[in-house]
């Protein structure tokens, strides 16, 4: 009933054509990551402000455990209620034959059932076609991730999307409210879009071919190793500038001229304050998108919406979000259930920006401020590892994890010491770039980096909370 994605005809040799020569090697270290092939028709009606995205996803899935796989599980994340949107799919196909599914979760998950189980070390070739309807906003007192925007259609995690494995069984979960949805493996993306040619198409990784015909363009992206892939089609202008040979690219609307180059310029100093700090960024692109109301900016890999041009706080949230290109986009966690490590690295990163172009005493000032905020909560002594629904609600999700996080950072480095710090992030950089870290391996390589024991330090900051410094 559907046309199966055609695969590239070299493999996964077109995916070098996102990164830097010096990384293209990386694609030969995850011979065995899920690969997805997606065709997507995108029509969007601006005066009715409602899209659809018709597409079909093409699914290669590795089984690397010991035992067979009785069933693989797809998430539908645009069915998430942080998404103003509702999406089906199915029927799946394998090996030309439908395969029998189950919903979960009202429509969040897929289950399809594997007959024969696929076995240990073996490949899975599945096809599913997909539909989605969005038509509401993605600002106003509910902020969406998923929907539109002065015109602006975001799109982030369109397609059903392979979950983790977690103890011999798939982690399918409902996003707890305030913080993240997923935590992807890195994967390979070839994606082709057709949408109007009139408005700018931009999305994760780097755009191999493109074709304009009757007033609609196709256009084809490759990723490279990615976590997530994720577009956005509006009314943009562009601004680019290069750091160490990466495409930083600013999309604005005609309104947000000024700000947009503030967000070019802010973009690009923390490229090149992390690419020293942790390591090289590997693709040859980066996009920040324009996206008004979209929280103060979300991240996915390669690409950022940024919510608050037009607004005094463009700064923060272009720095965060970049920081989050390392923290979380090259260096994976658990979104779910330690997102300090990606969301208190990803505050501190500010705090490193500070340093550097605004000196010391501005980040000074700023930890400063961060601890009276902390002092003022019910209960300052909460640790900062718990997961995301583990505080009494979003606010403090939000102050421990992200406010109480960069103050850990903070006293981390202290404890340590610079030129151990700097190893750390190195380190930790080095060792899980494409991979998922927990909070014990980074307190391992933090140890590692100083020669020294840190239990008492995590265990009043991560683990177990207790009284930490404060005004």
């Amino acid at each position: 009933p559907f046309a199966t994605p055609a695969l590239l005809e070299d493999g996964l040799s077109a995916q070098r054509m996102a990164l830097k020569e010096a990384f293209s090697g990386d694609v030969d270290l995850l011979e065995h990551a899920t690969r997805y092939t997606i065709e997507l028709r995108v029509e969007y009606d601006r005066r009715a402000k409602e899209a659809a995205l018709q597409g079909t996803a093409r699914i290669r899935y590795y089984n690397p455990g010991p035992l067979p796989l009785p069933d693989l599980a797809l998430m539908l994340w645009p069915n998430d209620p942080q998404y103003a949107a509702r999406m089906e799919a199915g029927p799946v196909v394998i090996d030309g034959r439908l395969q029998p599914t189950e919903t979960l979760l009202d429509g969040l998950a897929l289950q399809v059932l594997l007959d024969p189980p696929l076995g240990p070390g073996q490949w899975l070739d599945l096809s599913v076609p997909f539909h989605i309807r969005a038509g509401g906003s993605i600002g106003g007192a509910i902020p969406q991730r998923f929907g539109l925007t002065e015109g602006v259609l975001v799109a982030p995690t369109f397609y059903p999307l392979v979950p983790l494995r977690r103890h011999g069984a798939w982690d399918i979960q409902r996003a707890p409210e305030g913080g993240d949805t997923t935590t992807s493996e890195t994967a390979f993306f070839t994606v082709r879009i057709e949408a109007p040619a009139d408005l700018a198409l931009v999305a994760s990784g780097t755009a191999i071919e493109r074709h304009e015909m009757g007033g609609r363009q196709r256009v084809t992206f490759v990723t490279g190793p990615m976590r997530d892939f994720a577009f956005a089609l509006g009314p943009l202008r562009l601004a680019t500038r290069e750091v160490e040979g990466t495409a930083v690219r600013a999309w604005y609307l005609p309104a947000h001229e000024e700000d947009g180059m503030r967000m070019l310029e802010y973009a690009v100093q923390q490229m090149d304050l992390l690419s020293g700090l942790i390591m090289p960024y590997p693709y040859l692109e980066l996009d920040l998108v324009d996206a008004p109301g979209a929280f103060g900016g979300i991240e996915y890999p390669g690409l950022v919406f940024i919510g608050t041009l037009g607004t005094p706080g463009v700064l923060v949230p272009v720095v965060h979000e970049v920081g989050h290109q390392w923290f979380y986009g090259l260096i994976g966690d658990d979104q779910i259930r330690e997102p300090w490590l990606d969301e208190g690295a990803a505050t501190f990163t500010q705090i490193l920006y500070y340093e550097r172009f605004f000196g010391t005493g501005r980040a000074a000032r700023e930890l400063s401020d961060y601890r009276a905020w902390l002092a003022k909560s019910t209960d300052p002594t909460l640790p900062i590892g718990l997961p995301v629904d583990g505080y009494p609600n979003p606010s403090d999700y939000a102050l421990f994890v992200y406010i109480k996080g960069a103050l850990f950072f903070d006293a981390l480095r202290a404890e340590i010491g610079e030129q151990a710090f700097e190893r750390l992030l190195q380190a930790y950089g080095q060792a899980f770039r494409y991979r998922i870290a927990t909070a014990a391996q980074f307190q391992a390589l933090a140890e590692e980096s100083c020669a020294c024991e840190l239990d008492p330090l995590f265990e009043r900051w991560v683990y177990q909370g207790g009284q930490v410094d404060l005004p």
